[in-house]
């Protein structure tokens, strides 16, 4: 295995090599310049060398260049009693229906690590959170959709794209403002509500989806709800959650008031700052479990 960077604009991703760059007819999607991945180097034919990476795509070595032969790990070991930071303790229950296995979980933790880790560690300065806490978070918020794009899409096309949660219109189980789009229109009228509603049809599309005249409630990789519009309505009317600096904002801000409330209490904290409850209980343990593995890096 080699950790490879891509240096063409674009290069696409197959199911094969090829020898003839006029044939289409096995790719399955694309990476971007910068683009870092591991891969193993499997032939050389009449077009150059083609690396396979862990799903079993192809890619082109003229397009690539090797950072180094051995994969390396971003995610440097964290220690559970790091100093000035929350211990990190083992979920208090075998978490249920994980989004992702450790596999996955390290893949989205590495693209974070690339791309967002210094500045995830600018943001939790100061703060009893490490790095990798938000990561985890990531990987249960938002994982199981990007982990399919960070191979085909940039990293700000990614953030865009974090538009998630339909259940006040799709099932009527949400009980936070607004319950479903017409309570939204009903407050906030119609341009915001058709502005919005655009968003998640562009989600909606990329996921495979048909289009829809509902107001989405999660935005961003940490998934900020959108009852935060009562308070916060410049994030959503600016489409903020494009921005990394601004998810990462909110989302300190919402683990600061709930650790606040539950002082040296990494698990109470992530589960309140998803809700209360069994629900609320599963998604810390997820959130740990995420967490272990990440800090273990295996």
């Amino acid at each position: 295995m080699a950790q490879l960077k891509v240096i063409v604009n674009k290069l696409n991703k197959r199911t094969g090599p090829i020898t003839d760059f006029n044939d289409k007819s096995n790719i399955k999607g694309a990476v971007f310049k910068g683009h870092i991945f591991d891969a193993e180097e499997k032939l050389t034919n009449i077009l150059g060398k083609w690396y396979c990476d862990q799903n079993g795509y192809y890619y082109w070595g003229g397009g690539i260049s090797i950072i180094s032969l051995s994969p390396i790990n971003n995610i440097p070991p964290v220690a559970n009693t790091q100093a000035g930071k929350a211990v990190i303790v083992l979920p208090k229950a075998p978490p249920k229906d994980l989004p992702l296995n450790e596999t996955l979980c390290l893949k989205v933790a590495r693209w974070m690590e690339t791309h967002f880790g210094a500045k995830c560690e600018t943001a939790v300065a100061n703060t009893p959170f490490t790095k990798q806490l938000l990561y985890a978070i990531v990987c249960k918020e938002t994982a199981i959709y990007i982990y399919k794009w960070i191979d085909e899409y940039t990293p700000e096309e990614i953030l865009g794209f974090c538009v998630f949660d339909a259940s006040g219109d799709a099932n009527g189980t949400r009980k936070a403002f607004p319950k479903n789009t017409a309570a939204f229109v009903e407050k906030y009228g119609q341009t915001l509500a058709d502005k919005l509603i655009k968003e998640a049809n562009k989600t909606r599309a990329i996921r495979g989806l048909g289009p829809k005249q509902w107001v989405y409630a999660g935005y961003g990789l940490f998934q900020y709800d959108l009852q935060h519009i009562l308070t916060d309505q410049i994030f959503f009317e600016q489409k903020r959650w494009y921005f990394i600096d601004d998810c990462m904002d909110r989302v300190i801000k919402e683990l600061m008031s709930k650790w606040k409330n539950n002082p040296n209490d990494l698990f109470h904290t992530i589960k309140a700052y998803n809700g209360s409850g069994v629900m609320a209980e599963n998604y810390a343990n997820s959130v740990l479990q995420f967490l272990n593995w990440i800090n273990k890096g295996t």
